[in-house]
């Protein structure tokens, strides 16, 4: 609250998610994260919601793998992580593989987001409490999600694995790349 113990800000922020898992038989698992999230207040760019970006080589749930930091400021946004584990559903067709107990994977990450004009300092340019965004930032459009998609190969050595990792839009923007490779330790008893 603004005032209180020195804040300069009110701060509210509201954000709500949704996980399930859907089990395929034979053709593996499902897994869907769904969020969102509503700054309600007028605040500077620093509290305003940024999508939570891995800038390492190794994956972590819940996380864009080709965001930048700082790249999409928003102050209500909606996101989507769906990944397919498939179980060697595939490979266990082709013996070396069946014999190594590879696993294919699939997953796309979605995120929608909105800049409202309240906290926008391009057409509040006036205001001093907005400061200007940093360079390499920009608001989302409502209309074009941003969205990344990932294959990969689970399972090797029974703890390793490697994603193919492409952005599929917004890679006009200065300083992004385009594709990646990432990888993951899991340990599952």
């Amino acid at each position: 609250v603004k005032g209180v113990l020195g804040s300069e800000y009110t701060y509210n922020f509201t954000e709500a998610g949704f996980y399930k898992r859907l089990w395929l038989g034979s053709w593996g698992n499902i897994d869907t994260y769904l969020k969102g999230g509503i700054q309600w207040d007028k605040v500077p760019f620093p509290l305003l919601i940024m999508p939570a970006a891995n800038l390492s080589y190794i994956i972590q749930d819940g996380t864009f793998n080709l965001i930048n930091n700082m790249e999409f400021l928003n102050d209500r946004y909606a996101s989507l992580d769906i990944s397919w584990n498939m179980q060697g559903k595939l490979f266990n067709r082709i013996p070396l593989l069946k014999k190594l107990k590879w696993r294919e994977f699939i997953g796309i990450k979605c995120l929608w987001g909105e800049l409202t004009d309240k906290n926008n300092p391009w057409k509040n340019s006036g205001d001093a409490m907005l400061y200007e965004f940093p360079e390499g930032s920009y608001p989302i459009s409502p209309s074009k999600p941003y969205m990344e998609v990932a294959v990969g190969v689970r399972n090797i050595f029974k703890i390793f694995g490697v994603d193919y990792v492409r952005r599929i839009n917004y890679h006009e923007h200065p300083g992004t790349k385009k594709n990646g490779v990432r990888v993951n330790l899991t340990f599952s008893f």
